[in-house]
């Protein structure tokens, strides 16, 4: 199947697929699918986040699709993708899935995304080496 492919056409057309095209329903449906996958579609995707993020280590992909859509907020990120930041953190989610996807499916892309996970891992002071 091309997930690829199916995500984006769940953006374009949420109702099709029951959803209401909230971030909370895309989320619900993404970890539905990776669980029907045995959680291996979505493996390193919150590694990749975390990198890019630079923190947030402690946080699932779902809440650091947040906190990257909002990096200015320190709480309130629920409550603003709900609300005046809904299409602002969907197209986010669905560009950083998107491009995880495509690194996941290049030669080497799962090893690559959990080597710089790694690499940054290591690099923070509070890592024990």
């Amino acid at each position: 199947m091309d997930y690829r492919k199916l995500f984006g056409d769940i953006r374009l057309r949420p109702g099709l697929y029951g959803l209401d095209g909230s971030y909370h329903d895309y989320c619900t449906f993404l970890h539905g699918v990776d669980f029907g996958n045995d959680r291996q579609l979505l493996t390193g995707f919150r590694e990749s986040l975390v990198v890019r993020a630079g923190a947030g280590d402690n946080l699932t992909w779902d809440s650091l699709v947040l906190h990257l859509a909002f990096p200015d907020r320190t709480e309130g990120w629920r409550d603003e993708a709900a609300g005046a930041g809904r299409q602002t953190v969907n197209d986010l989610l669905f560009s950083l899935l998107d491009e995880f996807l495509e690194k996941r499916s290049e030669r080497g892309g799962t090893a690559a995304i959990f080597d710089e996970y790694l690499t940054w891992l290591k690099a923070q002071p509070w890592h024990h080496r």
